[in-house]
């Protein structure tokens, strides 16, 4: 009789992995049946503990079963398909590898060689480990032509050479900018052009404000987007705006310059009508309208920095609740716009709308004076078309216009501006 072997925790997990924890012959799956590992040539006729001798089996079957050789020869068809099928995977498995392998030598050939183009340009000197790590890190993103092309961009603009000999600082400056080319000259033209302004003002002004610059860009640009195609926009931001960058002495001049050029863009309120005489309004990202809420609050910001300086000569001011006040003065405004019978729609309306709701807001009691205030009368009779002039700006920066927009626009900004109010305006 031969001696029966037991079969390992590891084998029997194995075959009911195989077998997809279902009894071969009947059909059952765990949890709902015991399953065993059973023997096809049963260990009293001679049957091993090997793989095609090995079947998934529930208790039942296996019992009924008992040392009795299976007649059917399916099951044992199945099992030997299975295992053709596993011994295929395997085999491409195998061939994928060899694949992923020979295309990684493939990528540091290219690694390599570009490595070596950048040596070209800075010999005597070389690339060190990080610096052909992030050649790799280029090559994951961006195709090779781009990065060749920045690398020629970068050679021209910031190698220098004394003497003959290559300036050792301007080769860390021309590998560092590398990158930025790359990311630069992968954006679409109009977004390149914008970069290349940015770029220009960061070196030239002792001072910038990437953030806010980038916003009152993307202001001016959507204003121009309601007149002009893609070819003229190109067109203005090299013959206007860049000109302007080059020739404007701080950040103040510049900012100032383009945020009169936007508001003089918006009063062109030339509105494209269709066939059927429908206007064609401009459609905005929820992104787009945030960034335009954001850019008008850090305006907003300033300007009541600004008042509660000047407030503080007044005698009726008090700095821990005006903040509390605006807030409220502010919202109750954003509401009231946003009800069309009482709002104004076009910005040539606003200082008219705006004048006459101050008339009633409440903060305007941390202004008042009278005669009484001998010793500062002359100073606040001075000061105080300073400070309505400061409150008028500050209500402004909560007017959203609706020329050339749909009403729901208007309604999205008006409700975010009241978040960003309710969350950071008051102190």
């Amino acid at each position: 009789m031969t001696q029966r072997e037991a079969i390992s925790k590891k084998l029997r997990f194995e075959i009911f992995k195989r077998d997809k924890f279902t009894c071969q012959y009947c059909g059952g799956k765990a949890p709902d049946v015991v399953l065993n590992v059973d023997h096809i040539e049963p260990v009293a006729h001679g049957g091993s503990n090997e793989v095609l001798n090995l079947i998934t089996s529930c208790f039942s079957c296996n019992s009924g079963k008992s040392d009795r050789k299976l007649s059917d020869s399916s099951v044992v068809e199945k099992q030997r398909k299975q295992l053709e099928l596993l011994a295929e995977r395997r085999e491409q498995i195998e061939l994928m590898l060899e694949w992923k392998k020979s295309l990684s030598n493939f990528e540091n050939d290219i690694v390599n060689m570009i490595s070596d183009y950048i040596n070209s340009k800075i010999a005597p000197r070389s690339l060190n480990v990080n610096g052909k790590i992030s050649v790799a890190n280029w090559l994951k993103k961006y195709e090779t032509e781009k990065i060749l092309d920045a690398i020629d961009i970068s050679a021209k603009q910031y190698l220098k050479y004394e003497n003959g000999e290559i300036d050792i600082e301007s080769i860390e400056m021309f590998f560092n900018k590398i990158g930025g080319i790359i990311v630069v000259k992968s954006l679409p033209p109009i977004k390149q052009k914008l970069a290349f302004i940015k770029g220009i003002a960061r070196n030239k002004f002792s001072y910038w404000d990437d953030k806010k610059g980038s916003i009152i860009l993307s202001n001016y640009i959507k204003q121009l987007e309601n007149h002009y195609d893609e070819e003229n926009l190109l067109e203005d931001l090299e013959n206007e705006v860049l000109k302007m960058t080059k020739d404007a002495k701080n950040w103040s001049e510049w900012r100032n310059t383009l945020e009169n050029w936007t508001s003089q863009i918006s009063a062109w309120q030339t509105k494209p009508e269709t066939v059927d005489g429908s206007t064609n309004l401009k459609e905005y990202s929820l992104e787009q309208l945030e960034s335009f809420v954001s850019y008008n609050s850090f305006e907003q910001e300033y300007k009541i920095k600004a008042l509660e300086h000047i407030g503080t000569i007044f005698p009726k001011f008090e700095l821990d609740t005006f903040r509390v006040t605006l807030k409220k003065d502010l919202i109750l405004f954003l509401k009231l716009h946003n009800d069309t019978e009482n709002g104004e729609t076009e910005y040539d309306e606003a200082k008219e709308y705006i004048g006459s709701h101050l008339q009633f807001a409440e903060v305007k009691k941390y202004f008042d004076f009278d005669e009484e205030d001998v010793n500062l009368f002359g100073t606040l009779l001075v000061l105080e078309p300073i400070t309505n002039q400061l409150l008028k700006e500050i209500f402004f920066c909560c007017y959203y216009p609706s020329n050339n927009a749909k009403k729901e626009y208007k309604d999205i900004m008006i409700e975010l501006n009241i978040k960003y109010l309710e969350k950071n305006v008051s102190r």
